[in-house]
């Protein structure tokens, strides 16, 4: 499947430090990939080393469209991220 990056998640991504190889990794193996039904995006959640990437994303067309990242240290997905 085909992944595309918009202009705002490559600045996120510049920001944040993360490289699009983690991202993509991250998308090709996720551990986990959750559906936040407020926004419609799905969310991929990938640890590595101590901190999780936390990737949101739309799928259109067979595209894998990357809207934003952000790796944390500090969440608990059962309690500590709301995804409707």
């Amino acid at each position: 499947m085909r992944v595309e990056i918009s202009p705002h998640a490559r600045r996120r991504l510049a920001i944040r430090g993360i490289s699009e190889k983690s991202v993509l990794n991250a998308l090709g193996d996720p551990d986990n990939i959750l559906f936040d039904e407020d926004t419609g995006y799905f969310i991929a959640v990938k640890k590595i080393n101590n901190k999780l990437l936390i990737i949101a994303f739309l799928l259109v067309d067979e595209i894998i469209r990357v809207i934003s990242a952000f790796s944390t240290s500090k969440l608990n997905l059962r309690g500590g991220l709301n995804l409707g």
